[in-house]
């Protein structure tokens, strides 16, 4: 994991609430809706963070869910909140589970926080069901030529790990998924960064603070990189098929 930690910060949180990510629940429940998910499914939440998502498909559609995290922080203030629901401590390269476990997973703004993405893709391949969903919700780079300089930097933060589009729907396709729906709901990212430039002043230094001026990450060049990578924010809902093609 990388040395600053920004969703165990009490600065994310003021800005993002429970969920860490743009949009709250809205397109959780968008691809509850989409995919038909009940009571009766088997759910995992990739990155589960305090547990949103898992607490608001309970209480909301009565689904119990497990919650995966590798922050041990993030995850203590999950399980005090709940003594129904279940969370494990774990990273998405190397999923704890049996194979084919899961009707869906979840990964809301998680993705693009994992160190492997093409390995987490096909570790979730493995433990969906036949049929199941792998439904993501993250942040990509208009102009992904320049994304190669996040990588100087850090610190973890899904803002890092813009998605270039075209390779995530690649990878995903050469695993043996297929895409069955893809919504482009950059909107919602600017309506978070805006609320964090109304309460902090700008960018940089919401940057700055929300990794407790550790000095892994400059706000203000980190900023530059992320306005030349132009990001956006999208929903992707894809299913498992029968086999994994080669």
């Amino acid at each position: 994991m990388n040395s600053c930690n920004a969703y165990e910060n009490p600065n994310m949180k003021e800005v993002t609430g429970q969920t860490l990510r743009p949009g709250g629940f809205s397109l959780t429940e968008k691809a509850v809706q989409f995919c038909g998910i009940s009571r009766d499914d088997i759910v995992l939440d990739l990155g589960c963070g305090m547990g949103a998502t898992i607490e608001y498909l309970y209480e909301k559609h009565q689904i119990k869910g497990i919650g995966l995290d590798p922050s041990e922080k993030l995850l203590a203030i999950a399980q005090e909140k709940s003594d129904v629901l279940e969370f494990v401590l774990g990273a998405g390269d190397t999923l704890p589970f049996e194979k084919e476990t899961f009707n869906c997973v979840f990964a809301e703004c998680t993705l693009s926080l994992m160190d492997d993405v093409n390995e987490t893709a096909s570790e979730v391949f493995r433990v969906l069901k036949d049929d199941g969903y792998f439904i993501i919700s993250d942040v990509y780079a208009r102009a992904p030529e320049n994304i190669n300089a996040l990588k100087n930097y850090s610190f973890n933060s899904c803002m890092r790990g813009l998605h270039d589009l075209d390779a995530l729907k690649n990878s995903l396709k050469s695993c043996g998924y297929e895409i069955l729906l893809f919504n482009d709901c950059s909107d919602l990212l600017k309506e978070l960064l805006v609320k964090i430039i109304f309460s902090y002043g700008s960018m940089d230094v919401f940057w700055s603070k929300t990794t407790n001026n550790q000095g892994c990450v400059n706000g203000c060049g980190f900023q530059e990189i992320l306005k030349a990578c132009k990001p956006g924010y999208f929903l992707m809902i894809a299913k498992k098929g029968d086999k994994k093609n080669g």
